[in-house]
């Protein structure tokens, strides 16, 4: 087989599943600090942020009755010392927009089915932390996020001014309207793989060697040899997300299975499931399942993190950008090295890669747009949410006042408030940098951004009410077949072909028809972001 990735021309995919995932949560809500991305083009880096009193549109805290936020996130588990995060976090709001505020952590695993409860059963809160793979356009279309154009622009201004527009223009919905506030990170996403520096040093493997997918093999050779405890290439049921050697591939999604070459001059839609090079990116994933490079669970695994953390993984593929390593590194115990495979690339859907939403239920909309106007301002309120209080969780660096480190005798995994969530809020710019990081961090994600090839496709968002049932039908489908499919359990020789008629018994094509329809009809009348 070819050198997948150098087929690729080296170019990035963006998950395959798009709005399939948007509409089901389908079968992989597994996550934990991974699975993110998004930021302005000229973004800040924060440093000359100095709030005072309300740092953002709204009365004086003193005219406003008392309001009580709740904002719903996932994480790998839930941290010991929440609730007095919680409570600091209480404090700091009221002299500023008079509320208290409640955090709850869900667990990864936990956390569509719970989340999809909460919503069906019109349970009241304020704000949840929403990306486009979790059921977001599917949510949107239900009701169950309120826009956000208005309530921005009177309580946002700062929230508005600092993201970058092709954030907002690129997330926007058919109807006009946001229903999720971007987090302010860098724009765009790369594939590659982490390994295991300790690993890595032990068996004096270069990293430096990995320029495709396959030169990984040699490595795993190593590591199944003398390491029989250690999975060589560790991923989970929710491959389609970021775990699946096919984000190597040469596609920009649209939607499902609906894509175009991204090489390719034309805007023909096609069904990426059918083509050769998709196919060879799942024998890859194949060979590796039946050499024993690969987890025997992979296509039933939810704890993700769990699993790396306890040691049992020498690499894994994620979405990579400028310090990933030394991001997951801090969260994940062990030392990491990232390889990248594909060069930066932004899609509409890294426009909607960490986002906060507010909820239809929410008693006070208006309470809730300040709260996070001042996510977008205040590095003191960004720095407690993403790392825990100053002094118990994390200190700062003598003479450096924008460095941390963990206080004398706390560890990682020893912290009560280490949730790994800091790209989930607001302005991300504003937030400190640990020691072990590149002090240069966010110059460099600005240069990461800046560097970015746009897609084609930037801004177009698929509206998929026309053809409502057979997506229905073909994440039924997709439930049954994805997981074995993506990780490598199911032969794709052998299911491959039914899936693929499967999907056409229940209007596969129709689905594609009608992206092509909408896409032809976004091109002719499509704005430059």
């Amino acid at each position: 087989m070819g050198k997948i990735s150098k087929r690729a021309g080296l170019a990035v995919s963006v998950l395959w599943v798009y709005t399939s995932v948007l509409v089901s949560a389908c079968f992989f809500a597994g996550g934990e600090s991974n699975r993110e991305e998004n930021v302005p083009r000229q973004a800040s880096s924060g440093n000359e942020w100095k709030p005072s009193g309300i740092t953002g549109s709204g009365p004086p805290a003193s005219e406003l009755p008392p309001e009580h936020i709740t904002l719903y996130v996932p994480a790998g588990e839930v941290p010991k010392d929440l609730q007095q995060v919680n409570k600091a976090v209480s404090d700091y709001l009221k002299a500023k927009i008079n509320a208290t505020f409640e955090m709850t952590v869900i667990d990864w695993g936990s956390w569509k089915d719970k989340i999809n409860l909460k919503i069906a059963a019109s349970e009241k809160f304020e704000l949840v932390w929403t990306v486009y793979w979790d059921s977001f356009s599917s949510r949107v279309q239900q009701g169950a996020y309120l826009p956000l154009n208005d309530l921005l622009d009177k309580y946002g201004q700062t929230a508005k001014n600092v993201i970058d527009p092709v954030l907002l223009e690129g997330g926007r919905f058919p109807d006009g309207y946001n229903y999720g506030l971007p987090v302010n990170k860098e724009a765009g996403s790369q594939f590659g793989v982490l390994l295991r520096k300790d690993l890595l040093d032990k068996y004096r493997l270069d990293p430096s060697k990995v320029k495709s997918l396959e030169d990984l093999e040699p490595m795993f050779e190593v590591i199944k040899r003398n390491e029989p405890n250690i999975v060589p290439f560790y991923t989970e049921q929710n491959a389609v997300s970021a775990n699946s050697v096919t984000n190597a591939l040469n596609y920009i999604d649209l939607a499902f299975f609906g894509a175009l070459y991204r090489n390719s001059n034309d805007f023909k839609v096609i069904n990426k499931f059918e083509d050769p090079l998709f196919k060879e990116g799942l024998m890859l994933q194949r060979k590796w399942y039946e050499s024993g490079y690969i987890n025997k669970d992979a296509a039933i695994i939810t704890d993700f993190s769990g699993g790396i953390k306890s040691g049992k993984a020498f690499s894994f593929v994620e979405w990579l950008k400028p310090g990933k390593a030394e991001e997951e590194s801090s969260s994940l115990k062990f030392d990491w090295v990232q390889v990248d495979l594909t060069k930066p690339f932004i899609h509409t859907t890294d426009t909607m890669g960490s986002m906060i939403s507010i909820s239809r239920t929410s008693s006070n909309p208006e309470r809730a747009m300040m709260f996070l106007n001042m996510l977008y301002s205040d590095p003191y309120l960004v720095n407690l949410l993403s790392f825990g209080i100053e002094g118990k969780h994390w200190m700062k660096v003598d003479g450096k006042p924008n460095i941390i480190k963990l206080p004398d005798g706390v560890t990682a995994q020893g912290s009560g408030y280490n949730p790994g969530t800091a790209w989930m809020f607001g302005n991300q710019f504003l937030n400190y940098t640990w020691e072990n990081e590149n002090p240069q961090k966010w110059e460099k994600l600005k240069a990461f951004t800046e560097q970015a090839e746009r897609s084609r496709t930037l801004g177009f968002i698929f509206d998929m009410t026309p053809v409502r049932n057979e997506i229905a039908a073909y994440n039924n489908i997709m439930d049954q077949y994805g997981p074995g499919l993506l990780s490598g359990t199911l032969d794709p020789e052998k299911y491959l072909p039914e899936f693929l008629q499967k999907i056409k018994s229940v209007g596969g094509d129709k689905i594609i028809a009608e992206l092509q329809r909408q896409l032809d009809e976004w091109l002719a009348n499509k704005k430059p972001l």
